[in-house]
């Protein structure tokens, strides 16, 4: 179908949802919009997250710019969570010169509920390591062979020799992108169903005039 033969379906619908959010009562759409900014899935993932057309860790004052490949599965690049399970590379990038003069520890772990439960059993919790160590030049190549899906959280502490030290904590998920996002999903579809029967029960009736036939 055309562009132009799908115009009347969209002014229809377009004037559904007008009609549906004029009749609905004010709480209603309150609760609705809190509901919404509830569930939507945030811009960033702790310190994770994109920014001027690339994915960025901020780690302190600086940034490193963070690049994911499942180089058995695809060579499409990702940010935060990692769409398939197997092997990955995560490479990170120093913007400022200082991070290459400063040790970097990665550690990747089981997401359980934050940092205190986290802390009292860490190498239990823990499914990748790497020791602090400067790199010169500024790039980090981490990989890791994740063999179950599920949901984790990536932590990077910079220390420096000045007694810098800086931690940033990132959670994603391994093969369940899709879950992270259904919730919304779900109450959007909840929402639309709503807003049809408000409108159903509020739109307005008009009393056939005297002598008025129906129209065939």
């Amino acid at each position: 179908m055309s562009d132009s033969g799908l115009a009347p379906f969209w002014r229809s619908i377009d004037g559904f949802l007008r009609s549906a959010i004029r009749s609905a009562p004010p709480a209603f759409l309150t609760l609705l919009l809190m509901l919404l900014a509830a569930a939507a899935p945030a811009t960033a993932h702790g310190r994770l997250g994109s920014a001027e057309g690339r994915c960025r860790l901020f780690v302190g004052p600086d940034i490193m710019n963070f690049t994911g490949y499942l180089p058995d599965a695809s060579k499409n690049e990702f940010c935060e969570d990692i769409p398939a399970t197997g092997h990955t590379i995560i490479a990170l990038d120093a913007e400022q010169d200082e991070l290459r003069d400063m040790a970097v520890e990665i550690r990747i772990v089981k997401d359980i509920g934050g940092e205190e439960r986290e802390n009292a059993d860490l190498d239990a919790v823990t499914v990748a390591y790497r020791g602090p160590r400067t790199y010169p030049t500024g790039t980090i190549n981490f990989e890791h062979d994740f063999p179950d899906a599920g949901y984790f959280v990536g932590i990077v502490t910079v220390t420096g020799d000045h007694g810098e030290r800086w931690v940033s904590r990132f959670p994603f998920s391994v093969g369940k992108s899709f879950m992270r996002t259904l919730p919304l999903y779900l109450l959007m579809g909840a929402a639309v169903v709503a807003m049809f029967f408000i409108y159903l029960r509020h739109r307005p009736i008009h009393p056939m005039k005297a002598g008025a036939e129906p129209a065939e």
